[in-house]
């Protein structure tokens, strides 16, 4: 009965009030109709979003190991050249000779310091180095360091001289020192003791023209009933008045 009601109710709207049928929705307005196309999750959505997650996991991982990549480290630098064999003698005059030539700041530099030895230098841990074998007794060393990174350009020129094990031979007398450089007008102040217990004897040139003083400095050993040898000898160039 109440659909019946309903058809006559339409039919008077039609006759009465020119209502008009409803049309049907044109082509354009079904496109603006928004559909609802989600499925309905399942247990299946669980396993895929577990997937994302362990895939988001390796791409978080594979970051972290890509951060990390540092470049490769610079190759090691070679041995310090090995220089030919001296006599104990030979050496002792070569480390003369070196402080013979100098004669600005510039000399204890490692170029220079290889042109008067006659000695090739090779870089070991920021100082330039040459060691060689003693024919007669141990080995010899010579170094030239920028010691100080806030003095770059002043350097220190390093000599020394190891005998074998057991061996009791002087290599570098310091009596030969001493005469070499007192000739040369150097000021000697030997026994200086040092903190540790050690011994050195410096010697301080005149000052140059331009006011540098050359320090050289000896580290004495000494054995019971036997003149004092030398170990090793420095060579700084210092401004007069700080020859410390």
């Amino acid at each position: 009965m109440t659909k019946r009601w309903a058809d006559y109710s339409l039919l008077a709207c039609l006759a009465l009030a020119g209502c008009a049928p409803p049309q049907p929705a044109s082509a354009e307005q079904e496109k603006d109709v928004p559909v609802n196309t989600q499925a309905p999750k399942s247990e299946g959505g669980e396993a895929e979003a577990e997937e994302v997650a362990a895939l988001l996991d390796r791409i978080a991982e594979q970051s972290t190991h890509a951060g990390k990549a540092t470049t490769p480290a610079p190759p090691p630098l070679p041995a310090p050249p090995v220089g030919p064999p001296l006599s104990h003698a030979e050496w002792v005059s070569r480390v003369l000779r070196l402080i013979d030539t100098l004669k600005s700041p510039q000399d204890t530099q490692p170029a220079q310091v290889s042109r008067a030895l006659g000695l090739p230098l090779g870089e070991e841990d920021g100082a330039h180095v040459v060691r060689g074998p003693l024919t007669d007794a141990g080995a010899y060393k010579a170094w030239s360091n920028a010691l100080y990174r806030e003095l770059p350009n002043e350097w220190t020129v390093g000599l020394s001289q190891e005998p074998r094990e057991g061996q009791t031979t002087c290599l570098f007398p310091l009596d030969t020192l001493r005469r070499h450089l007192t000739a040369r007008g150097y000021n000697a102040n030997e026994g200086v003791r040092q903190r540790d217990g050690g011994e050195r004897a410096l010697y301080r040139s005149p000052p140059t023209p331009t006011g540098v003083v050359f320090v050289v400095s000896a580290q004495i050993r000494r054995a019971e009933g036997a003149a004092p040898c030398i170990d090793e000898v420095q060579v700084d160039a210092n401004p007069a008045g700080d020859e410390t």
